[in-house]
């Protein structure tokens, strides 16, 4: 959750203070982007510039490389004026996070087998994300026990995970700066999960892990079925009983995992088969994977963004035991996918489970122009924005402070200052209201107190959160800032 923090931006005239405030369960929205994007069809190319910053909590570039000498590296070397271009988005949201994707290669079993590898890829995973501006590190090492993998990998990962951990607090320390985020990436799959991880060690070294709560079904299914359902299904039996988010993000938590860290997975892409004409439902045969998509251009997948086109005039329907929908376009391509509504109930379902967020692969893949769904863009993101972080998660307030010089040396909450301008007193009548219910049926964002000209209230679908100005200010419903009475 958020916590109080205040971020200052001081000039010659104003004061501005940033407060982020919630009282969510769960507020975190982890976003991918996959650089590879930026090579499709015209029409289909998502660049960096693309990228709408104050969407996500956290942005993730996937992907980088290890090096045949065990040292992370970009996996094209124009992919480093991307990493400046990518963290330069930082700058339209001061509270935004990034962080570099190190994919899953075949040189991570090398690179963990002794400490000496192991120290070489923390050390020059420290300098790139430190020379590129990243703020930490997500290891998408998702089958670490892998066929034909060293027998100790598992044992490896968590020794890989630790000594990350303590280089980063090491570093932090010594160079004064925040410390670099550690996450990771995970399997859904419960065979994988007992084959690859060290539950309880893994989760405390990681900051939050990324839960694979999707492709629980991929290209070669014989029948049709969701690739990311919420519940298991009626039709599931052997292994796919256990193919679905509940299992998926409970088993992580009861191995040992803190619910808290945990990110439910939302995939913004569909897997899709080829069935007999007009005929639908799940566990229907298949002949074979989907039709690849104009943009994407891969065998049994679609975008969301190349998907919603063909839903005009479509019944899309609901498994109503998984709470996820299906469609059949073109007369005999059977998808399966997330839209909004089902992106609700997963987000109730983390919610009241008490899990830490979610994360999307990717965002380049959501309707990021707009013009594909007319819904907007970035429309699946955008619902899960408005679901998960607090409105006005970064609402500057600005004091004038004319003439105004700050003791920071005893700066606490708020800062302290000694001003020329003279205060005046103003009397004004007060209402009595429901501090706790005040802004039920109010709209989102900020209203002035009438009992209280120091504090306001802010609206979040329907909560109530209460702030307070500075000392000797009061909230001016004018400018929605804290002023001078």
């Amino acid at each position: 959750m958020w916590g109080w923090y205040v971020f200052l931006c001081i000039t010659p005239t104003a004061l501005l203070i940033y407060f982020p405030l919630s009282n969510h369960s769960s507020s975190r929205l982890v976003c991918y982007y996959n650089s590879l994007a930026e090579y499709r069809a015209n029409g289909g190319k998502v660049r960096i510039s693309d990228i709408d910053p104050k969407q996500c909590t956290h942005l993730i570039f996937a992907f980088s490389d290890i090096s045949s000498v065990n040292r992370l590296v970009p996996r094209r070397t124009t992919d480093l004026n991307r990493y400046q271009s990518f963290n330069q988005l930082k700058a339209r949201n001061p509270l935004l996070k990034t962080l570099l994707a190190v994919g899953d290669t075949q040189r991570f079993s090398m690179m963990v087998s002794t400490q000496s590898r192991r120290a070489m890829f923390i050390q020059s995973a420290i300098t790139l994300l430190r020379t590129y501006g990243f703020d930490g590190l997500s290891l998408d090492w998702k089958f670490p026990a892998a066929a034909g993998s060293q027998s100790d990998n598992k044992q490896k990962f968590t020794m890989l995970c630790q000594e990350l951990k303590a280089a980063f607090v090491n570093e932090g320390t010594q160079t004064n700066r925040d410390r670099l985020i550690l996450i990771a990436s995970v399997s859904a799959e419960k065979a994988v999960i007992d084959a690859s991880y060290e539950v309880t060690q893994v989760a405390g070294s990681l900051d939050f892990i990324n839960v694979l709560t999707f492709d629980f079904r991929g290209p070669s299914e014989t029948v049709t079925g969701h690739h990311s359902p919420l519940f298991q299904g009626s039709q599931d039996t052997g292994d796919k009983i256990n193919s679905n988010t509940d299992y998926a993000m409970k088993y992580w938590r009861d191995q040992g995992a803190p619910a808290h860290k945990l990110n439910l997975g939302i995939a913004s892409y569909g897997r899709v088969y080829t069935v007999a004409s007009h005929c639908g439902g799940v566990g229907a045969p298949v002949s074979g994977p989907g039709t690849e998509g104009t943009y994407t251009q891969m065998e049994g997948l679609l975008a969301y963004y190349e998907i919603c086109p063909h839903l005009d005039g479509i019944q899309v329907q609901l498994i109503s035991d998984q709470k996820v929908p299906y469609a059949v376009i073109n007369n005999n391509q059977w998808v399966g996918f997330d839209n909004k509504h089902s992106i609700g109930t997963k987000v109730s379902y983390l919610n009241t489970n008490h899990f830490g967020g979610a994360f999307v692969l990717s965002l380049d893949l959501d309707d990021f122009s707009g013009h594909f769904c007319n819904q907007g863009k970035y429309p699946l993101i955008s619902h899960l924005h408005d679901l998960l972080v607090p409105v006005l998660m970064l609402t500057p307030f600005i004091v004038l402070a004319i003439n105004t010089t700050f003791d920071f040396h005893s700066f606490s909450d708020y800062p302290h200052y000694t001003t020329t301008t003279t205060t005046t007193t103003t009397t004004t009548t007060t209402s009595t209201v429901d501090p706790d219910n005040f802004c039920s049926g109010r709209a989102d964002g900020l209203h002035a107190n009438p009992n209280d000209r120091n504090s306001f209230y802010n609206c979040a679908h329907g909560r109530t959160y209460i702030q307070y100005c500075a000392t000797n200010l009061v909230f001016n419903p004018t400018c929605l800032c804290c002023d001078y009475p």
